[in-house]
Formats: structure tokens, sequence, C-alpha cells
């Protein structure tokens, strides 16, 4: 078995219901793990129409589940590895949130939806993934066309002629970073170990608008970046800090060049004695920007401002 990845792009409750309630009751007859994570209204169609079956169903707040792209993968990841039955498969009706996201956020979501053809290609997974024509904008439906290999229309499955592999995908979401504001920012100019680095972020995160509850993870999500900037960058790097209205960003520079697209996307062996420094930096993180031009790399990350 191995991942099936769909788009269900939808304008009534009539459409929604025709492709969403069989893909739900072949799972509960099959004995799946079948997640509804919807908008209230479409949790309270799907109850309805499911019957008896719904109490077989784990309804979750969508608000929850797609909280950061890194935290909601490792979310699949985990029910995956739970799954009680060898045969079995994790199913999940899925509706991202959009409505209240920046630019950078829905960037960032698409390329999610993308990287997830990657990091679960061999996943006993059965993803269906919701867009409301009624309040999604044009573009962000067309997108999940781009994101997904897969149209559920119905109980039936069409290949979407628009879906773009996802290394391309990847390249081309890949545009110039934002520019750093021209004040209020605290620079580390250059550091070579990590003490200074751990005090640079102690010293400005808070007083930014870092939860204080938060501050040790995102200190910890910093020291794994910084650690890789130093093993990977020519033994040192540059750090900086500054907020804006949503979040606090802290960006790493080093001198290394990254090659793999998806880094910090696909999770680690468990065995491996490396490579799980970015992958937990973008579970802490709600957002983890990283690009690589010529000589050097920049590693940015966002954290909700309290």
């Amino acid at each position: 078995m191995s991942l099936i990845h769909q788009a269900l792009v939808f304008d009534s409750a009539t459409v929604f219901l025709a492709a969403a309630v069989p893909f739900v009751a072949e799972g509960v007859h099959r004995g799946d793990s079948v997640l509804a994570v919807t908008s209230d209204e479409n949790e309270t169609l799907l109850r309805e129409e499911l019957g008896a079956d719904a109490g077989r169903v784990t309804f979750l707040p969508a608000s929850g589940w797609f909280d950061s792209p890194g935290r909601t993968l490792d979310a699949h990841h985990r029910r995956i590895d739970a799954l009680p039955n060898p045969t079995g498969l994790l199913r999940v009706l899925g509706e991202p949130v959009w409505a209240g996201r920046d630019s950078l956020e829905t960037s960032e979501w698409g390329r999610y939806e993308s990287v997830m053809n990657v990091a679960l290609a061999d996943a006993r997974a059965w993803l269906m993934c919701g867009y409301d024509t009624r309040s999604l904008p044009a573009a962000i439906v067309d997108d999940a066309r781009r994101t997904h290999p897969a149209l559920a229309v119905g109980p039936q499955s069409e290949v979407s002629s628009a879906y773009a592999d996802p290394a391309s995908y990847y390249a081309a979401q890949n545009q110039s970073l934002m520019e750093r504001p021209a004040h209020d920012v605290e620079l580390l100019p250059e550091f070579t170990e990590m003490a200074a680095v751990r005090q640079f972020v102690a010293d400005h995160a808070v007083s930014l608008g870092v939860p204080a509850e938060r501050l040790d993870d995102f200190t910890l999500a910093v020291n794994e970046v910084a650690t890789n900037a130093i093993r990977h960058g020519a033994g040192r790097g540059e750090v900086r800090l500054w907020a804006t209205e949503r979040r606090v960003i802290c960006e790493i520079v080093d001198r290394g060049s990254a090659t793999d697209n998806f880094l910090g996307f696909l999770r680690a062996d468990p065995q491996a004695g490396q490579g799980h420094g970015l992958w937990i930096a973008r579970q802490i993180c709600d957002l983890l920007e990283m690009r690589t031009n010529g000589p050097g790399t920049t590693v940015r990350l966002h954290i909700r401002r309290e």
C-alpha cells in the first residue's frame, strides 16, 4: 500500500457528501482508523449521514490539527505508527484551514500539501483534502489541483491533470525571502559555539514577543539549526532576531549549501545518529523557511507572538 492523496473540490453540501460519506463509511467498515477534520458545518452533515457509524470516526477540530505544517505532518506519522491492524489504513478527511492566513502561511501550507506526497509516499494512508470553492480564493483551489495527484469525484477518483511533481512545485515556491526590517533587528554577527546563540535568544526573544512558556522550545529549535550551521556551514554563522505583527523570526545564515529540497520534512531514521535537527525544528516552530543561494544557506524560524 502506498499513499493515496486526493483533493475534494466542492461547491455544495451535496458534492461534499457524495465523496466524503463513501470514503468514511468504507473506512469504518474495513476497520481503518478514520479521522474527520472538517468545518463544524460539514462535521454536522457527516454525523447525520453516517448515523451510528459516526461513533466509530474520530472527529477533531481543524484549527488544532492544521496548527503548523511540521506538527501536522508529524501527527500523520504518529497515527500511522499506531495503526493496530497490519492491513488497515489511516484515512483522514481534512479541510485545511486557510482563513486568516497571511501570504507566507498560505504558501507554506501549499508546500506542505505537495511535500506530503514525498514524506508519506510509502505510508498506509489515504488522505482526502476538502476545498470549498464557495469560500476559498480561486488561487488556493487551483493550487490544490497541483499538489494532489488525484481528485475525488463522488466515490470515484480521477487523475489531476494539473498535478506538479513535488520537487518542481517546491522549486517554484522558493521565491526570495522577504526583506528584513530596516530597524529593530537584533544581531549576533558571528557564532562558532552554541552557548552564545542560546544566550542571544534568551536575551531578546521574550521581549520581542515569544511567549515565555515557549522560550525553551524555541531555544531548542534555534540550537538545532545553529548546530547544523557549524557542522555544515564552515564552522560559523550569524543570527538575527526581529518581530512582525504576527510572529517573531530568528534568522540563521551560514556558508554551507543545502541540496535537499525536503530537508526537515522527511522524518529521519530513529536509529540514525544525525539528520534530526531540522525535523525537530519544524515540530517546534510555527513556520520554517530555508533558502540556499550559492555558497550560503539561510533558515528562518517563525514562532507566533504572545
